[in-house]
């Protein structure tokens, strides 16, 4: 069990799980007593489903970089690794093993994805999560990886920002039968999007040597050692996004504490990255997330 919980990658996790928690939070803020109680079902398949499907990504990703051999120096001995082991490079999953597990989390994002759209009765979102299930795969799989053509941030933000936060909110208000205000949620979607891009780009900038070395063909790989500076314009604008969120809806006690907050965790975060401090800094990133929602449950109290 302990070699599949490291393969899930649980400081990513709340990348996915966090954007439509924050979605229905909103949808609750903007239709106070208007939201039916199968819309907290809803939100639960929602999360569910965001959940199976960042999982799925994740044993892809494992297992194509693997067989790419991209992943070969993370089962170096410690202190000369890259970052954690990866299953199949360091030998602890086998492909069938590996196949299987995604199999099955896409499977389980499939049903879930099923029953969130069956409560909104708006089927044709099924499409969307298709979609999703091959940007994972096809993320680092297959034949013409997007993921090495410099395309991981863009992807990030697309999918763990503007699908994984509207398409929450916009099924939940189908489910309620309320407005759904795109433009709130798109500034939402802003700010999750580009804080999950922070995160691989913290990936990306520790990973340039190797994936240089093999092919992978990142940003980071293209500008080298001045990709630094996106990872604090990605927090900067997602700090800034969410900030305008807040004083939009008339919140503005709340703008201060927030970017007091964030701007701790910026700080922190690009201090550990200076320091090659890789496990701290996945940990303050991941953080935001929680920050994100923490703030927007206050927005409703």
């Amino acid at each position: 069990m302990r070699r599949w919980i490291m393969g899930a990658r649980l400081r990513t996790l709340p990348a996915g799980i966090c954007p439509p928690a924050g979605a229905f939070l909103l949808t609750l803020g903007l239709n106070f007593g208007s939201l039916r109680p199968r819309s907290v079902l809803e939100a639960v398949f929602c999360i569910l489903t965001a959940l199976f499907i960042q999982l799925f990504a994740n044993f892809a990703n494992d297992y194509s970089d693997g067989l790419r051999g991209t992943d070969d120096e993370r089962n170096l001995p410690e202190g000369q690794s890259r970052g954690q082991p990866r299953l199949l490079a360091s030998g602890l999953a086998t492909c069938g093993e590996l196949k299987a597990a995604c199999a099955i989390c896409a499977a389980l994002g499939a049903v879930c994805g099923i029953a969130a759209c069956a409560i909104a009765a708006d089927f044709w979102f099924l499409l969307v999560g298709a979609v999703c299930i091959a940007a994972g795969w096809f993320y680092v799989g297959g034949k013409r990886p997007y993921g090495y053509m410099a395309l991981g941030e863009l992807s990030v933000l697309i999918f763990f920002g503007f699908i994984d936060t509207m398409g929450t909110g916009f099924l939940i208000a189908q489910s309620s039968r309320v407005p759904f205000d795109a433009a709130s949620f798109a500034v939402l979607s802003i700010a999750f999007g580009l804080s999950g891009a922070s995160i691989l780009a913290v990936n990306n900038f520790r990973d340039r040597k190797s994936d240089k070395e093999h092919g992978k063909m990142t940003l980071a790989v293209w500008l080298g050692q001045s990709y630094a500076f996106f990872i604090p314009i990605f927090l900067f604008f997602s700090a800034l996004s969410f900030c305008f969120l807040l004083g939009y809806y008339r919140l503005p006690p709340l703008v201060l504490p927030y970017a007091a907050c964030d701007l701790a965790l910026i700080f922190l975060s690009c201090r550990a990255v200076i320091k090659k401090n890789w496990k701290r800094a996945m940990r303050l990133l991941s953080f935001r997330f929680l920050l994100i929602c923490a703030f927007l449950a206050l927005a409703l109290a």
